[in-house]
């Protein structure tokens, strides 16, 4: 796993977008990884959507990235989560 560096301008701010099924604690997770990799994430960033049955809950955060190490620690630690169904 590897971001395409040239893709990517550092430092820089980056959306990520996760989801899961509603029943888990989506933004507890979500803050506890970003928060080991990047320590500065704009908390007032986070964003909550249901789906229009309320099984899934998206959680939209944007993160300061200054490396590309930080991008891919984030993006493998969310997928090695259970609880998370997607990220983008």
């Amino acid at each position: 796993m590897g971001i395409q560096e040239h893709l990517w301008e550092f430092p820089c701010v980056h959306k990520l977008k996760i989801m899961g099924l509603s029943t888990h604690p989506m933004v507890d997770i979500v803050t506890e990884i970003v928060g080991k990799h990047a320590h500065d994430f704009d908390r007032d960033s986070i964003s909550l959507r249901e789906s229009g049955s309320g099984k899934y809950v998206s959680v939209t955060i944007a993160v300061h990235f200054t490396q590309k190490e930080q991008v891919e620690a984030v993006f493998l630690e969310l997928h090695e989560r259970e609880e998370i169904a997607m990220t983008l």
